[in-house]
């Protein structure tokens, strides 16, 4: 039996970033039918982008092989954005995705962030779901985004 107890929640390293960007991508892929690299310059240099102060780039880990991912980045001082929310299709509907948005909100509240943005399709509706189970609230739309924030306290 498969328990989000049984992932270990890491930091980005060299040695796994090809393997959270291939991740991302595939997640990306599925979503839109295609991936244009142009919009996803970040997932190429997961190292230099999300090593900075104030981004974080965590995987969920099990057997050394990436399940899930999940970044922070800044927007503000006080403003911290969720983006690059991928699991694993084989693990979804695991709890994966519920345990990497607290692990990224514990960060996000330990590098002194008060809230947290994030965005996503508007006709993703399994993620529009995810996020406001997670406390989420709808703060604009934009073209094809929905956009949310949470307060952290």
């Amino acid at each position: 039996m498969f328990s989000t107890a049984d992932i270990t929640i890491m930091k980005v390293t060299e040695e796994y970033a090809e393997e959270a960007k291939s991740l991302v991508l595939a997640g990306l892929g599925e979503r839109f039918g295609f991936i244009d690299d142009s919009l996803n310059p970040d997932l190429y240099k997961i190292m230099d982008i999300y090593t900075r102060p104030g981004c974080l780039f965590l995987l969920g880990m099990k057997d050394n092989v990436v399940l899930c991912t999940g970044a922070l980045s800044s927007k503000s001082s006080n403003i911290a954005r969720i983006e690059r929310m991928s699991v694993k299709k084989e693990y979804r509907r695991l709890g994966l995705a519920g345990r990497m948005m607290k692990e990224l909100e514990q960060s996000a509240v330990s590098l002194g962030y008060r809230k947290i943005v994030l965005e996503t399709n508007r006709n993703w509706t399994s993620a529009v779901y995810f996020y406001e189970k997670h406390g989420y609230l709808l703060d604009h739309f934009e073209d094809q985004c929905i956009h949310f924030s949470k307060d952290l306290y």
